[in-house]
């Protein structure tokens, strides 16, 4: 008996024999973004369009998907990364937001090769790819890693470089009397043929202005002059900044004078003869990581004159009298520390109501001046007395910008009608507050209703992004031939319409949110009623405290001491509306 063999099937292939059927939809783009760094604005710079253009020229050449505007850090230093948007590129990696990060050359990316390295690694590890358009290595070989450090490596040397000129300029400016800087100064001018100084731009000097050094100008000199006479004779800085402006006189760049340009002008003592240098020790501090390792961050801050080494410079004081100019020196810089020390220790408020009197008619802050001391009353627990103690408009002061020319309120009359607000708040009837809580709960149940509209958009963009990790597992199931073209065609339509619907509830939630600050809930009656028994009898401190939880604003009107002359704004109420200076008028 014979037995037949039926064949074997043939069996199925898993892979197709090339990708050439594969819809250009299916085959996934990788999504890129863009990384723009500039130092500082000046003439020579490489703008952070020519930049774009190239990293966008280099996306297009290699089909990559740009998905986010680009990532900009516009006047920051290559050496440092913890004032740039390294950290939230990185976080963007870690969320897969980005296949390929485009540069334009790699010392764009940093100027301190070692950590310049680390932060690459982390990125690579992420599974990013890091190029840059006009030094395009392959960082996923090793002679590509090998080019990238040693563009690195030679960024780093060139900042290095810079630094060691800049060195030599300023000393070689130093001995010669020269200022650290090629700026002008009030007081001071060049020459009637050189043009004016402009910022950002290089300065073009007359062959005898080249040297360096400024002459006295015939019309600003003599200001400067008796501007350090008056601050030596204990002229007041007020006086003095406001005599300025009422005489028309501006700053070298041309702005209304205030009290730091004054102190900025004088601490100079370049009008008295000198030039001045930042102590190197001083200009750097050093910060411990928390590695253990440690480095020299640069110190960005206002600085007094001990942090100053002063030499005599190569130009005309603007008094002739070296033995005069020696004497204001030693004056001002006298007064200047000892009012340092005793108004500049501590950004803390003194006042009860520091910091929360605004001016109605610009809506600026109000600033104090104390009574002249002869007329002054004895201190209370170590703070002037309250009769001796004004706030006044700022802007009016500093620039007389307020359109109503500002307004002025003591602070004994601003803390006693302050006490009358919030004795008729612990004394309202129960119909008002019951009105007024209502009304109270109205507005932050709207603001209840924006934050459940910002936690409706997270879920949102949530959702989205799932979408979105969908579609690149559906395009990479297709290339592997997991799934058939048709079931995937179905299934990338679901979640077009999943997403449709998706970005046209975002839109209309983005609507009809609403900018609405947080409004607390009313304290109860005994509450304020504590709260002005304590106010009566506490300290300015304890004081200032009370108030800051109570109250969000207290405008000042003009006028006398009468009905009126503050509004106060509680923290359960709405703001004030916004005051608009062109109509306050």
């Amino acid at each position: 008996m014979s037995t037949t063999v039926v064949p074997a099937p043939a069996p199925i292939r898993l892979r197709p024999a090339d990708t050439d059927g594969i819809p250009a939809t299916f085959k996934r783009r990788k999504r890129g973004i863009i990384y723009v760094r500039v130092s500082q604005a000046r003439a020579d710079m490489i703008s952070p369009e020519l930049q774009v253009g190239h990293a966008q020229a280099l996306a297009d050449a290699n089909d990559i998907e740009v998905i986010h505007e680009p990532i900009m850090d516009l006047g920051e230093s290559g050496r440092e990364f913890e004032e740039r948007k390294i950290e939230e590129i990185k976080q963007m990696a870690r969320d897969k937001e980005f296949d390929v990060l485009i540069l334009w050359i790699w010392s764009r990316f940093g100027r301190n090769l070692r950590e310049s390295l680390q932060h690459l690694d982390a990125l690579m590890d992420y599974g990013v790819e890091v190029r840059a358009a006009k030094e395009d290595f392959d960082g996923k070989t090793t002679i590509g890693r090998f080019a990238i450090a040693q563009m690195l490596n030679i960024a780093e040397l060139e900042s290095n470089q810079k630094a060691d000129m800049w060195r030599d300029t300023f000393e070689r400016r130093r001995n010669k009397g020269l200022p650290h800087s090629n700026r002008g100064k009030f007081g001071y001018y060049r020459c009637l043929t050189c043009p004016k100084w402009e910022f950002g731009k290089k300065l073009e000097t007359c062959p005898r202005c080249r040297p360096g050094i400024l002459n006295v100008d015939p019309v600003t000199g003599p200001v400067l002059a008796q501007m350090y006479r008056d601050y030596a004779a204990g002229i007041s800085v007020r006086k003095i900044v406001t005599n300025l402006n009422r005489r028309g006189f501006t700053t070298f760049v041309g702005k209304p004078w205030t009290s730091g340009d004054l102190h900025a002008t004088l601490d100079t003592g370049f009008g008295l003869g000198y030039v001045r240098y930042l102590i190197p020790e001083l200009g750097h501090k050093v910060i411990t990581r928390e590695d253990g390792s440690t480095k020299k961050k640069r110190v960005n801050r206002q600085r007094d004159i001990t942090a100053y080494l002063y030499y005599g410079g190569a130009h005309k004081a603007v008094i002739d009298d070296p033995v005069e100019c020696e004497k204001l020196w030693d004056a001002y810089t006298k007064r200047r520390m000892m009012q340092s020390s005793k108004h500049f220790s501590s950004n803390q408020a003194r006042y009860s109501l520091s910091s929360l009197l605004r001016c109605f008619g610009c809506g600026g802050r109000m600033q104090t001046a104390l009574r002249n001391k002869k007329y002054r009353r004895p201190l209370i627990d170590g703070l002037p007395n309250p009769l001796d103690v004004t706030f006044r408009c700022a802007n009016h002061i500093d620039n007389k910008s307020c359109p109503v020319n500002g307004v002025y309120i003591s602070l004994a009359v601003a803390e006693k009608w302050f006490q009358k607000w919030l004795a008729q708040e612990a004394t309202m009837d129960a119909e008002t507050s019951r009105k007024l809580t209502a009304r109270m709960a109205k507005i932050r149940a709207q603001g209840d209703e924006n934050s459940d509209f910002l936690k409706r958009l997270s879920q949102i963009e949530a959702q989205l992004t799932d979408i979105r990790r969908e579609e690149d597992k559906l395009t990479d199931a297709v290339l592997e031939e997991l799934i058939s073209k048709d079931a995937a065609r179905r299934k990338r339509a679901e979640l077009e319409t999943q997403k449709g619907a998706l970005l046209k509830e975002s839109a209309d939630l983005q609507d009809k949110v609403k900018n609405v600050p947080k409004v607390i809930e009313r304290p109860d009656q005994q509450r304020i009623a504590s709260a002005l028994e304590v106010y009566s009898v506490a300290g300015q401190a304890d004081r200032r405290e009370l108030v800051g939880k109570l109250v969000r604003e207290i405008r000042v009107y003009p006028g006398k001491d009468t009905e009126g002359k503050i509004e106060v704004y509680s923290l359960w109420t709405s703001p004030p509306p916004r005051i608009k200076p062109a109509l306050a008028a």
